[in-house]
Protein backbone atom coordinates (compact mmCIF):
# COMPACT_ATOMS: atom_id res chain seq x y z
CA UNK A 1 0.00 0.00 0.00
CA UNK A 2 1.19 3.75 -0.97
CA UNK A 3 1.67 5.88 1.72
CA UNK A 4 -1.22 9.36 1.24
CA UNK A 5 0.76 12.32 1.64
CA UNK A 6 -0.06 16.19 1.79
CA UNK A 7 1.94 18.42 0.46
CA UNK A 8 2.19 22.35 1.03
CA UNK A 9 4.20 24.47 -2.08
CA UNK A 10 3.29 28.05 -1.13
CA UNK A 11 5.84 28.85 -3.79
CA UNK A 12 5.25 26.20 -6.03
CA UNK A 13 9.16 24.74 -5.67
CA UNK A 14 8.57 20.96 -5.22
CA UNK A 15 4.86 19.10 -6.71
CA UNK A 16 6.25 19.48 -10.37
CA UNK A 17 9.16 16.88 -9.32
CA UNK A 18 7.10 15.42 -6.71
CA UNK A 19 4.13 14.66 -8.25
CA UNK A 20 5.66 12.81 -10.97
CA UNK A 21 7.96 10.58 -8.43
CA UNK A 22 4.72 9.66 -6.42
CA UNK A 23 3.08 8.34 -9.65
CA UNK A 24 5.73 6.30 -10.26
CA UNK A 25 6.08 4.73 -6.60
CA UNK A 26 2.69 4.24 -5.73
CA UNK A 27 2.51 6.42 -3.15
CA UNK A 28 -0.21 9.31 -3.62
CA UNK A 29 0.95 12.63 -3.08
CA UNK A 30 -2.44 15.90 -2.14
CA UNK A 31 -1.21 19.11 -3.67
CA UNK A 32 -1.67 22.33 -2.03
CA UNK A 33 -0.48 25.53 -3.17
CA UNK A 34 -2.54 27.69 0.19
CA UNK A 35 -3.19 26.47 3.19
CA UNK A 36 -6.63 26.55 3.03
CA UNK A 37 -6.58 24.23 0.26
CA UNK A 38 -3.97 22.16 2.39
CA UNK A 39 -7.21 22.13 5.14
CA UNK A 40 -9.70 21.25 2.55
CA UNK A 41 -7.74 18.08 1.87
CA UNK A 42 -7.54 17.39 5.91
CA UNK A 43 -11.36 17.54 6.49
CA UNK A 44 -11.68 14.78 3.25
CA UNK A 45 -8.67 12.59 4.28
CA UNK A 46 -6.17 11.44 6.42
CA UNK A 47 -2.42 12.10 5.21
CA UNK A 48 0.25 9.97 7.63
CA UNK A 49 2.96 12.57 6.02
CA UNK A 50 3.39 16.44 5.96
CA UNK A 51 5.76 17.72 3.20
CA UNK A 52 6.21 21.64 3.67
CA UNK A 53 9.10 24.17 3.38
CA UNK A 54 10.92 25.12 6.88
CA UNK A 55 9.45 28.49 6.56
CA UNK A 56 5.69 27.00 6.56
CA UNK A 57 6.26 25.36 10.24
CA UNK A 58 3.76 27.26 11.47
CA UNK A 59 0.91 25.45 9.16
CA UNK A 60 2.03 22.28 11.11
CA UNK A 61 1.33 23.99 14.50
CA UNK A 62 -2.02 24.96 12.96
CA UNK A 63 -2.81 21.48 11.68
CA UNK A 64 -1.61 19.44 15.06
CA UNK A 65 -3.95 22.50 16.71
CA UNK A 66 -7.33 21.27 14.55
CA UNK A 67 -6.72 17.98 15.87
CA UNK A 68 -4.64 16.27 13.13
CA UNK A 69 -1.61 14.54 14.13
CA UNK A 70 0.52 14.31 10.82
CA UNK A 71 3.68 13.97 11.01
CA UNK A 72 6.13 16.57 9.24
CA UNK A 73 8.83 16.03 6.83
CA UNK A 74 10.94 19.65 6.03
CA UNK A 75 12.60 20.77 3.31
CA UNK A 76 15.48 22.81 4.82
CA UNK A 77 18.13 24.79 3.33
CA UNK A 78 21.20 24.32 5.66
CA UNK A 79 21.72 21.72 8.32
CA UNK A 80 21.73 24.26 10.76
CA UNK A 81 17.94 24.48 10.65
CA UNK A 82 17.58 21.07 12.06
CA UNK A 83 18.77 22.30 15.42
CA UNK A 84 15.50 23.63 15.52
CA UNK A 85 13.88 20.93 14.85
CA UNK A 86 15.52 19.23 17.25
CA UNK A 87 14.07 21.44 20.26
CA UNK A 88 10.61 20.15 19.29
CA UNK A 89 12.02 16.23 19.06
CA UNK A 90 12.09 16.06 15.65
CA UNK A 91 14.71 13.65 14.72
CA UNK A 92 16.56 13.16 11.67
CA UNK A 93 13.96 11.58 9.30
CA UNK A 94 11.76 14.98 9.48
CA UNK A 95 14.03 16.69 6.99
CA UNK A 96 15.43 16.72 4.03
CA UNK A 97 18.30 18.66 2.73
CA UNK A 98 18.13 21.38 -0.70
CA UNK A 99 18.75 20.02 -3.07
CA UNK A 100 17.40 16.91 -2.17
CA UNK A 101 17.75 13.13 -3.35
CA UNK A 102 13.99 12.00 -3.66
CA UNK A 103 14.54 8.59 -2.72
CA UNK A 104 16.12 9.52 0.80
CA UNK A 105 12.72 11.59 0.72
CA UNK A 106 10.59 8.22 -0.18
CA UNK A 107 12.87 6.21 2.17
CA UNK A 108 12.16 8.34 5.35
CA UNK A 109 8.12 8.85 4.25
CA UNK A 110 8.12 4.95 4.21
CA UNK A 111 9.79 4.76 7.36
CA UNK A 112 7.69 6.65 9.56
CA UNK A 113 4.57 4.79 7.51
CA UNK A 114 6.05 1.47 9.15
CA UNK A 115 4.28 -0.15 11.53
CA UNK A 116 7.46 -1.83 13.04
CA UNK A 117 8.14 -1.49 17.04
CA UNK A 118 11.79 -3.23 17.13
CA UNK A 119 13.77 -1.02 19.50
CA UNK A 120 16.13 0.42 16.92
CA UNK A 121 13.29 1.76 14.71
CA UNK A 122 11.52 3.22 17.49
CA UNK A 123 14.71 5.26 18.38
CA UNK A 124 14.97 5.93 14.85
CA UNK A 125 12.12 7.69 15.01
CA UNK A 126 11.76 9.37 18.04
CA UNK A 127 9.36 10.13 20.73
CA UNK A 128 7.57 12.88 19.05
CA UNK A 129 7.14 11.23 15.72
CA UNK A 130 5.24 8.09 17.67
CA UNK A 131 3.31 9.66 19.80
CA UNK A 132 1.90 11.72 16.32
CA UNK A 133 1.24 8.40 15.18
CA UNK A 134 0.08 6.86 18.13
CA UNK A 135 -2.59 9.84 18.54
CA UNK A 136 -3.58 9.67 14.55
CA UNK A 137 -3.92 5.97 15.27
CA UNK A 138 -6.33 6.31 18.17
CA UNK A 139 -3.61 3.59 20.17
CA UNK A 140 -3.94 3.15 24.02
CA UNK A 141 -0.54 2.32 25.47
CA UNK A 142 2.13 3.76 27.77
CA UNK A 143 4.68 5.64 25.88
CA UNK A 144 8.15 5.53 28.26
CA UNK A 145 11.67 7.50 27.45
CA UNK A 146 14.00 7.38 29.81
CA UNK A 147 17.87 8.09 29.65
CA UNK A 148 20.98 7.97 32.24
CA UNK A 149 19.26 10.80 34.35
CA UNK A 150 15.95 10.01 34.28
CA UNK A 151 12.55 9.12 32.87
CA UNK A 152 9.13 9.55 31.90
CA UNK A 153 5.77 7.82 31.03
CA UNK A 154 3.19 9.38 29.02
CA UNK A 155 -0.08 7.07 29.74
CA UNK A 156 -2.44 7.29 25.72
CA UNK A 157 -5.87 5.94 25.77
CA UNK A 158 -7.81 5.74 22.71
CA UNK A 159 -5.25 8.55 21.50
CA UNK A 160 -6.20 10.76 23.96
CA UNK A 161 -3.24 11.93 26.28
CA UNK A 162 -4.41 11.36 29.49
CA UNK A 163 -1.31 12.64 31.86
CA UNK A 164 2.63 11.81 32.32
CA UNK A 165 5.00 10.48 35.38
CA UNK A 166 6.98 13.89 34.96
CA UNK A 167 6.64 17.57 34.71
CA UNK A 168 6.50 19.19 31.21
CA UNK A 169 9.60 20.44 31.42
CA UNK A 170 11.41 17.42 32.12
CA UNK A 171 9.81 15.94 29.45
CA UNK A 172 11.23 18.86 27.00
CA UNK A 173 14.65 17.92 28.16
CA UNK A 174 14.12 14.47 27.25
CA UNK A 175 12.83 14.33 23.64
CA UNK A 176 15.68 16.45 22.64
CA UNK A 177 18.13 13.57 23.68
CA UNK A 178 19.00 10.49 22.44
CA UNK A 179 17.06 8.00 24.99
CA UNK A 180 15.31 4.22 25.16
CA UNK A 181 12.03 4.01 24.11
CA UNK A 182 9.91 1.25 25.68
CA UNK A 183 6.17 0.20 24.80
CA UNK A 184 3.77 -0.75 27.55
CA UNK A 185 0.26 -1.72 27.83
CA UNK A 186 -1.71 1.06 29.19
CA UNK A 187 -3.12 0.83 32.98
CA UNK A 188 -4.88 2.78 35.13
CA UNK A 189 -3.45 4.74 37.47
CA UNK A 190 -2.96 7.95 39.80
CA UNK A 191 -0.94 10.17 37.95
CA UNK A 192 0.36 13.50 39.42
CA UNK A 193 0.28 15.38 35.83
CA UNK A 194 -2.87 15.11 33.44
CA UNK A 195 -3.58 17.44 30.47
CA UNK A 196 -7.30 18.85 29.56
CA UNK A 197 -6.37 17.26 25.91
CA UNK A 198 -4.17 16.63 23.43
CA UNK A 199 -3.40 19.90 22.46
CA UNK A 200 -2.77 21.21 26.17
CA UNK A 201 0.08 18.74 26.32
CA UNK A 202 1.44 19.72 22.72
CA UNK A 203 1.16 23.09 22.66
CA UNK A 204 3.30 23.37 25.98
CA UNK A 205 6.48 22.02 23.92
CA UNK A 206 5.54 23.67 20.50
CA UNK A 207 5.09 27.26 22.58
CA UNK A 208 8.56 27.33 24.51
CA UNK A 209 10.71 27.32 21.64
CA UNK A 210 8.32 30.30 19.78
CA UNK A 211 8.79 34.11 19.80
CA UNK A 212 6.18 35.61 22.31
CA UNK A 213 5.12 37.96 19.81
CA UNK A 214 4.33 34.94 17.26
CA UNK A 215 2.05 33.00 19.90
CA UNK A 216 -0.62 35.09 19.78
CA UNK A 217 -0.87 35.21 16.36
CA UNK A 218 -0.57 31.43 15.62
CA UNK A 219 -3.29 30.55 18.38
CA UNK A 220 -5.58 32.40 16.65
CA UNK A 221 -4.81 31.37 13.71
CA UNK A 222 -4.95 27.88 14.72
CA UNK A 223 -8.49 28.45 16.20
CA UNK A 224 -9.86 29.52 12.76
CA UNK A 225 -8.22 26.41 11.62
CA UNK A 226 -9.89 24.19 14.37
CA UNK A 227 -13.15 25.91 13.77
CA UNK A 228 -13.18 25.31 10.00
CA UNK A 229 -11.85 21.94 10.18
CA UNK A 230 -14.51 20.63 12.14
CA UNK A 231 -17.53 22.88 11.36
CA UNK A 232 -19.99 21.01 9.38
CA UNK A 233 -20.28 23.13 6.24
CA UNK A 234 -23.09 25.51 6.04
CA UNK A 235 -24.18 23.99 2.52
CA UNK A 236 -27.13 21.44 2.84
CA UNK A 237 -24.44 19.09 1.45
CA UNK A 238 -21.27 18.09 2.60
CA UNK A 239 -19.08 19.20 -0.71
CA UNK A 240 -16.10 18.12 0.71
CA UNK A 241 -17.25 14.03 -0.21
CA UNK A 242 -18.39 12.51 -3.51
CA UNK A 243 -22.08 13.06 -3.62
CA UNK A 244 -24.62 10.33 -5.35
CA UNK A 245 -27.28 12.76 -8.04
CA UNK A 246 -28.37 9.66 -9.23
CA UNK A 247 -28.05 5.55 -9.42
CA UNK A 248 -24.44 5.28 -11.06
CA UNK A 249 -23.79 9.17 -11.34
CA UNK A 250 -21.38 11.11 -8.15
CA UNK A 251 -20.25 14.22 -8.05
CA UNK A 252 -16.65 14.42 -7.17
CA UNK A 253 -16.04 18.38 -8.04
CA UNK A 254 -14.49 21.01 -6.61
CA UNK A 255 -16.17 23.98 -4.77
CA UNK A 256 -14.88 27.84 -4.79
CA UNK A 257 -15.62 29.15 -1.59
CA UNK A 258 -14.53 32.64 -2.85
CA UNK A 259 -16.25 32.95 -6.39
CA UNK A 260 -18.64 32.29 -8.65
CA UNK A 261 -17.72 29.18 -10.86
CA UNK A 262 -18.11 25.92 -8.76
CA UNK A 263 -16.47 23.60 -10.96
CA UNK A 264 -18.03 20.34 -11.85
CA UNK A 265 -16.84 16.82 -12.53
CA UNK A 266 -18.68 13.80 -12.81
CA UNK A 267 -18.20 10.39 -12.68
CA UNK A 268 -20.37 8.08 -14.36
CA UNK A 269 -20.43 4.63 -14.07
CA UNK A 270 -22.11 2.36 -16.22
CA UNK A 271 -23.26 -1.02 -15.05
CA UNK A 272 -24.56 -4.35 -16.59
CA UNK A 273 -24.20 -7.95 -14.72
CA UNK A 274 -20.64 -8.22 -14.18
CA UNK A 275 -19.35 -4.91 -16.31
CA UNK A 276 -18.30 -1.73 -15.00
CA UNK A 277 -17.44 1.04 -16.82
CA UNK A 278 -16.15 4.26 -14.54
CA UNK A 279 -16.33 7.07 -16.78
CA UNK A 280 -15.11 10.87 -15.42
CA UNK A 281 -16.53 13.76 -16.70
CA UNK A 282 -14.32 16.91 -16.37
CA UNK A 283 -11.40 16.83 -14.76
CA UNK A 284 -10.31 20.05 -12.92
CA UNK A 285 -7.22 21.86 -13.13
CA UNK A 286 -3.76 20.21 -11.40
CA UNK A 287 -4.14 22.01 -8.30
CA UNK A 288 -8.24 20.13 -7.94
CA UNK A 289 -7.17 16.88 -9.40
CA UNK A 290 -5.97 15.68 -6.24
CA UNK A 291 -9.40 16.53 -4.29
CA UNK A 292 -11.06 15.08 -7.53
CA UNK A 293 -8.89 11.78 -6.86
CA UNK A 294 -10.02 11.58 -3.54
CA UNK A 295 -13.17 11.42 -4.10
CA UNK A 296 -12.88 8.93 -7.10
CA UNK A 297 -11.15 6.91 -4.83
CA UNK A 298 -14.07 7.15 -2.13
CA UNK A 299 -16.78 5.72 -5.03
CA UNK A 300 -13.94 3.27 -7.04
CA UNK A 301 -11.53 2.40 -4.86
CA UNK A 302 -8.33 3.23 -7.23
CA UNK A 303 -8.20 5.79 -10.23
CA UNK A 304 -6.64 2.77 -12.03
CA UNK A 305 -10.73 1.30 -11.94
CA UNK A 306 -11.84 4.68 -14.03
CA UNK A 307 -11.86 3.21 -18.19
CA UNK A 308 -12.01 6.72 -19.35
CA UNK A 309 -12.03 10.82 -19.67
CA UNK A 310 -14.30 13.11 -21.29
CA UNK A 311 -12.54 16.33 -21.51
CA UNK A 312 -14.92 19.11 -22.68
CA UNK A 313 -12.22 21.77 -21.71
CA UNK A 314 -9.31 22.89 -23.77
CA UNK A 315 -7.40 25.78 -21.67
CA UNK A 316 -4.27 24.74 -20.23
CA UNK A 317 -5.61 24.33 -16.34
CA UNK A 318 -8.01 21.26 -17.49
CA UNK A 319 -5.00 19.84 -19.88
CA UNK A 320 -2.65 19.98 -16.79
CA UNK A 321 -5.10 17.77 -15.14
CA UNK A 322 -5.77 15.63 -18.17
CA UNK A 323 -2.16 14.90 -17.31
CA UNK A 324 -2.37 13.79 -13.43
CA UNK A 325 -5.47 11.86 -14.41
CA UNK A 326 -3.48 9.88 -17.04
CA UNK A 327 -0.36 9.03 -14.89
CA UNK A 328 -2.33 7.90 -12.34
CA UNK A 329 -4.57 5.50 -14.61
CA UNK A 330 -1.86 3.67 -16.91
CA UNK A 331 -5.19 2.27 -18.61
CA UNK A 332 -7.64 5.06 -19.34
CA UNK A 333 -8.09 7.14 -22.21
CA UNK A 334 -9.39 10.11 -22.93
CA UNK A 335 -12.41 10.90 -25.06
CA UNK A 336 -12.88 14.94 -26.50
CA UNK A 337 -12.85 16.58 -29.83
CA UNK A 338 -10.13 16.59 -32.64
CA UNK A 339 -9.51 20.09 -31.49
CA UNK A 340 -8.56 20.07 -28.07
CA UNK A 341 -6.99 16.86 -29.36
CA UNK A 342 -4.50 18.66 -30.68
CA UNK A 343 -3.98 20.99 -27.99
CA UNK A 344 -3.42 17.59 -26.09
CA UNK A 345 -0.63 16.74 -28.54
CA UNK A 346 0.87 19.52 -28.30
CA UNK A 347 1.55 19.08 -24.02
CA UNK A 348 3.31 16.04 -25.04
CA UNK A 349 0.01 13.72 -24.25
CA UNK A 350 0.06 11.01 -27.41
CA UNK A 351 -2.49 10.05 -29.28
CA UNK A 352 -2.76 6.81 -28.14
CA UNK A 353 -4.06 7.51 -25.18
CA UNK A 354 -6.62 9.88 -26.95
CA UNK A 355 -10.33 9.09 -28.72
CA UNK A 356 -11.69 11.97 -30.99
CA UNK A 357 -15.64 12.05 -31.00
CA UNK A 358 -15.12 12.70 -35.03
CA UNK A 359 -14.27 9.11 -35.28
CA UNK A 360 -17.18 7.53 -33.80
CA UNK A 361 -20.11 6.62 -36.28
CA UNK A 362 -22.73 9.16 -36.14
CA UNK A 363 -20.71 10.71 -32.66
CA UNK A 364 -22.16 7.66 -31.02
CA UNK A 365 -19.77 5.25 -28.76
CA UNK A 366 -21.40 2.12 -27.52
CA UNK A 367 -19.94 1.14 -24.12
CA UNK A 368 -19.40 -2.47 -23.49
CA UNK A 369 -23.01 -2.27 -21.28
CA UNK A 370 -24.50 -1.60 -24.37
CA UNK A 371 -25.10 2.27 -23.10
CA UNK A 372 -24.70 4.37 -26.05
CA UNK A 373 -23.08 8.09 -25.79
CA UNK A 374 -24.02 10.40 -28.73
CA UNK A 375 -21.31 13.82 -28.52
CA UNK A 376 -22.99 16.29 -30.06
CA UNK A 377 -20.57 19.21 -31.26
CA UNK A 378 -21.40 22.74 -30.41
CA UNK A 379 -18.95 24.33 -32.39
CA UNK A 380 -17.53 28.05 -30.22
CA UNK A 381 -19.47 27.42 -27.60
CA UNK A 382 -17.51 28.70 -26.03
CA UNK A 383 -14.55 27.96 -28.09
CA UNK A 384 -13.63 25.99 -31.18
CA UNK A 385 -14.33 22.14 -30.65
CA UNK A 386 -16.52 22.29 -27.50
CA UNK A 387 -19.26 19.63 -27.50
CA UNK A 388 -22.11 18.08 -25.23
CA UNK A 389 -22.42 14.52 -24.41
CA UNK A 390 -26.04 12.90 -24.41
CA UNK A 391 -26.93 9.44 -22.58
CA UNK A 392 -29.43 8.40 -24.76
CA UNK A 393 -31.07 6.12 -22.63
CA UNK A 394 -31.60 8.15 -19.43
CA UNK A 395 -31.82 11.56 -21.38
CA UNK A 396 -28.71 13.00 -19.08
CA UNK A 397 -26.96 15.86 -20.83
CA UNK A 398 -23.70 16.74 -20.03
CA UNK A 399 -22.35 19.79 -21.28
CA UNK A 400 -19.07 22.08 -20.87
CA UNK A 401 -19.32 25.82 -20.36
CA UNK A 402 -22.71 25.40 -22.55
CA UNK A 403 -25.93 25.64 -20.12
CA UNK A 404 -23.33 26.49 -17.31
CA UNK A 405 -24.39 28.96 -14.58
CA UNK A 406 -22.90 31.48 -11.81
CA UNK A 407 -23.51 30.14 -8.38
CA UNK A 408 -21.71 30.88 -5.33
CA UNK A 409 -20.92 28.61 -2.50
CA UNK A 410 -23.89 29.64 -0.35
CA UNK A 411 -26.04 28.98 -3.72
CA UNK A 412 -24.47 26.25 -5.37
CA UNK A 413 -25.97 22.55 -4.86
CA UNK A 414 -25.43 19.60 -6.94
CA UNK A 415 -28.73 18.47 -6.13
CA UNK A 416 -31.00 21.16 -6.87
CA UNK A 417 -31.96 23.18 -9.76
CA UNK A 418 -30.15 26.36 -10.50
CA UNK A 419 -31.95 29.83 -11.42
CA UNK A 420 -32.47 30.73 -15.11
CA UNK A 421 -31.13 33.97 -14.45
CA UNK A 422 -27.39 32.74 -13.47
CA UNK A 423 -27.60 30.80 -16.61
CA UNK A 424 -28.50 33.92 -18.67
CA UNK A 425 -25.81 36.01 -16.73
CA UNK A 426 -23.39 33.14 -17.15
CA UNK A 427 -23.92 32.56 -21.12
CA UNK A 428 -23.45 36.65 -21.48
CA UNK A 429 -19.79 36.24 -20.09
CA UNK A 430 -19.34 33.03 -22.87
CA UNK A 431 -21.14 32.84 -25.89
CA UNK A 432 -19.39 34.64 -28.60
CA UNK A 433 -22.61 35.66 -30.06
CA UNK A 434 -26.47 34.50 -30.65
CA UNK A 435 -26.08 33.63 -33.76
CA UNK A 436 -23.52 30.97 -32.24
CA UNK A 437 -26.21 30.59 -29.36
CA UNK A 438 -29.23 29.68 -31.59
CA UNK A 439 -27.17 27.13 -34.03
CA UNK A 440 -26.37 24.83 -31.04
CA UNK A 441 -30.08 25.28 -29.46
CA UNK A 442 -31.69 24.31 -32.85
CA UNK A 443 -30.19 20.94 -32.70
CA UNK A 444 -30.32 20.65 -28.70
CA UNK A 445 -34.20 21.59 -28.36
CA UNK A 446 -35.16 18.02 -30.95
CA UNK A 447 -33.40 15.90 -28.28
CA UNK A 448 -34.99 14.15 -24.96
CA UNK A 449 -32.96 15.96 -21.87
CA UNK A 450 -34.44 14.83 -18.44
CA UNK A 451 -31.67 16.38 -16.70
CA UNK A 452 -28.26 18.75 -17.56
CA UNK A 453 -25.45 18.03 -15.65
CA UNK A 454 -23.04 21.33 -16.64
CA UNK A 455 -19.18 22.05 -16.47
CA UNK A 456 -20.11 24.99 -13.91
CA UNK A 457 -22.76 25.49 -11.17
CA UNK A 458 -26.29 23.85 -10.70
CA UNK A 459 -28.03 21.19 -12.96
CA UNK A 460 -31.47 21.28 -14.56
CA UNK A 461 -32.61 18.63 -13.09
CA UNK A 462 -37.05 18.80 -14.63
CA UNK A 463 -38.04 19.01 -18.31
CA UNK A 464 -39.94 21.95 -17.50
CA UNK A 465 -36.83 24.03 -16.33
CA UNK A 466 -35.14 23.09 -19.05
CA UNK A 467 -37.26 23.83 -21.88
CA UNK A 468 -37.98 27.24 -20.16
CA UNK A 469 -33.91 27.85 -19.95
CA UNK A 470 -33.93 26.73 -23.72
CA UNK A 471 -37.01 29.15 -24.54
CA UNK A 472 -35.37 32.21 -22.57
CA UNK A 473 -31.57 31.42 -24.40
CA UNK A 474 -33.94 31.82 -27.59
CA UNK A 475 -34.94 34.98 -27.16
CA UNK A 476 -31.99 37.07 -25.82
CA UNK A 477 -31.92 39.89 -26.97
CA UNK A 478 -28.91 40.88 -29.67
CA UNK A 479 -28.61 43.99 -28.73
CA UNK A 480 -25.18 44.42 -26.89
CA UNK A 481 -24.22 47.86 -27.74
CA UNK A 482 -21.32 47.82 -29.82
CA UNK A 483 -20.15 51.01 -28.77
CA UNK A 484 -22.02 53.77 -26.84
CA UNK A 485 -19.80 55.85 -24.49
CA UNK A 486 -22.79 57.80 -22.71
CA UNK A 487 -25.00 54.56 -22.10
CA UNK A 488 -20.91 52.88 -20.62
CA UNK A 489 -20.19 55.47 -18.60
CA UNK A 490 -23.91 56.27 -17.18
CA UNK A 491 -24.16 52.03 -16.21
CA UNK A 492 -20.31 52.24 -14.82
CA UNK A 493 -21.55 55.01 -12.56
CA UNK A 494 -24.40 53.16 -11.50
CA UNK A 495 -22.20 50.46 -10.54
CA UNK A 496 -20.11 52.46 -8.27
CA UNK A 497 -23.18 53.96 -6.70
CA UNK A 498 -24.39 50.62 -5.65
CA UNK A 499 -20.92 49.85 -4.08
CA UNK A 500 -20.92 53.11 -2.56
CA UNK A 501 -23.86 52.04 -0.77
CA UNK A 502 -22.41 48.41 0.59
CA UNK A 503 -20.95 48.76 4.11
CA UNK A 504 -16.83 49.87 3.47
CA UNK A 505 -14.20 46.95 3.43
CA UNK A 506 -10.54 46.26 2.86
CA UNK A 507 -11.74 44.68 -0.14
CA UNK A 508 -13.79 47.31 -1.96
CA UNK A 509 -11.42 50.65 -0.51
CA UNK A 510 -8.34 48.36 -3.02
CA UNK A 511 -11.21 48.25 -5.46
CA UNK A 512 -11.97 51.74 -5.37
CA UNK A 513 -8.13 53.40 -4.84
CA UNK A 514 -6.94 50.75 -7.85
CA UNK A 515 -9.85 51.61 -10.02
CA UNK A 516 -8.41 55.19 -9.79
CA UNK A 517 -5.22 54.69 -11.93
CA UNK A 518 -7.71 54.33 -14.70
CA UNK A 519 -10.30 56.74 -14.90
CA UNK A 520 -10.84 60.22 -12.32
CA UNK A 521 -13.59 60.06 -10.05
CA UNK A 522 -15.22 62.15 -8.00
CA UNK A 523 -17.71 60.70 -5.31
CA UNK A 524 -19.14 58.26 -7.94
CA UNK A 525 -18.82 60.47 -10.82
CA UNK A 526 -16.43 59.56 -13.59
CA UNK A 527 -14.86 62.67 -15.15
CA UNK A 528 -12.06 61.66 -16.75
CA UNK A 529 -11.41 57.60 -18.25
CA UNK A 530 -7.41 56.89 -19.13
CA UNK A 531 -8.24 54.09 -21.01
CA UNK A 532 -11.05 52.91 -24.35
CA UNK A 533 -14.37 53.45 -22.22
CA UNK A 534 -15.36 50.68 -24.30
CA UNK A 535 -12.86 48.08 -22.45
CA UNK A 536 -14.43 49.97 -18.85
CA UNK A 537 -16.92 47.60 -18.04
CA UNK A 538 -14.71 44.46 -18.33
CA UNK A 539 -11.71 46.28 -16.32
CA UNK A 540 -13.67 47.16 -13.64
CA UNK A 541 -15.67 43.77 -13.56
CA UNK A 542 -11.88 41.88 -13.56
CA UNK A 543 -11.01 44.27 -10.93
CA UNK A 544 -13.67 42.92 -8.45
CA UNK A 545 -13.07 39.63 -9.40
CA UNK A 546 -8.96 40.55 -8.80
CA UNK A 547 -9.73 41.97 -5.17
CA UNK A 548 -12.18 39.35 -4.19
CA UNK A 549 -14.82 41.33 -3.88
CA UNK A 550 -17.93 39.32 -2.47
CA UNK A 551 -19.10 36.71 -4.99
CA UNK A 552 -23.06 38.17 -4.87
CA UNK A 553 -21.63 41.28 -5.58
CA UNK A 554 -19.78 40.42 -8.45
CA UNK A 555 -22.86 39.01 -9.50
CA UNK A 556 -24.70 41.88 -9.38
CA UNK A 557 -22.34 43.78 -11.39
CA UNK A 558 -22.46 41.38 -13.88
CA UNK A 559 -25.95 41.69 -14.10
CA UNK A 560 -26.19 45.60 -13.92
CA UNK A 561 -23.84 45.40 -17.43
CA UNK A 562 -26.38 42.52 -18.69
CA UNK A 563 -29.23 44.28 -18.16
CA UNK A 564 -27.98 47.38 -20.07
CA UNK A 565 -26.53 45.37 -22.65
CA UNK A 566 -22.92 45.94 -22.48
CA UNK A 567 -21.10 42.81 -23.63
CA UNK A 568 -18.47 41.50 -20.79
CA UNK A 569 -15.53 39.94 -21.51
CA UNK A 570 -13.44 38.11 -18.90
Amino acid sequence: MGVLCLLLDKRKQYFPLLVDIFNVTGHKLLVALEEEKAFEFLRVSSPEVLLLSIEDMDFWFKVLKSGKYITPIFFIDRYEEADKLKEYGLRDVNYVVLPFNPMELLTKIVSISKDIYEQAHLEYLGPINLLLKFLRLGKTLILTIEDEEGKCSLYLSKGAIKGSSCDIEKFKGLITKEVRIKLEPYKEEELPYKFKDNWDFISSIIYSHIPEHKVSTIKEEAQVALVEAQTVPKYKVDLSQAIELKEGLYWVGVEDNKGLFQKNSYLRIYEKDSIKVPILINVGTHQDYALIRTKLEQVVGTVDAVKGLILMGSGLDEASGVVNFLQSSQRAFVITSLNIAQKLKALGIPLSRIKTIETFPGGRLKLATGDILRFISTPFLPEAGSFVVLEESKGYLFTGKFLSSLRSIEEFNPLTDTEIEDLLLYTSLHVPSQDVLSFTLKKIVRESIACVYPMFGNPMLSESLIKEAFSKLSSIPNNFHEFDEGVILEVCESLLKLLKKRPENDEIISFFEELNQFMYIEDTKIHKVFVDIERLPSLMLGLMFNKNLEPNLIKEAIKHFYLAGIKLTI
